[in-house]
Formats: structure tokens, C-alpha cells, sequence
């Protein structure tokens, strides 16, 4: 049986409440605070996280993790 790769693609979005830009926070995750807590089913934790829109700048926070 021949084997191949899986490839782990992911994103999380989250729309400004301000501007209504649609924002991959997974970009924004260059130190794991997002992607930590999602593998390993952690959610919750992400409730109530500063985020900052990279396009208008406006400061909002993440109401919950939806599946």
C-alpha cells in the first residue's frame, strides 16, 4: 500500500467589529497564543483576547471560538 502526506492547513477567522475586515488570526500567531489553545481544545481560553485589526487598528476583544 502506498502512503501519502496530510497536509495541515488552517485558519481562524474573525471579522472587526469596527471596520468589518475579515482577519486570519493565524497569521497573527507568531508566538502560539492562538494556535495553542485550539490544539489542544482549549478554546475557552481565547475568550476575552486582545486583538488589534491590522487594518483599521481598532482594538476588540474574541467573544468565543465557534466550530
Amino acid at each position: 500500500m502506498k502512503k501519502a502526506k496530510a497536509i495541515l492547513s488552517w485558519h481562524l477567522w474573525i471579522d472587526c467589529p469596527k471596520c468589518k475586515e475579515t482577519i486570519d488570526l493565524a497569521d497573527c500567531d507568531d508566538d502560539g497564543w492562538i494556535s495553542i489553545p485550539i490544539f489542544n481544545n482549549k478554546w475557552d481560553d481565547l475568550k476575552d483576547e486582545d486583538v488589534a485589526c491590522p487594518e483599521c487598528g481598532y482594538e476588540f476583544k474574541i467573544s468565543e471560538v465557534e466550530y
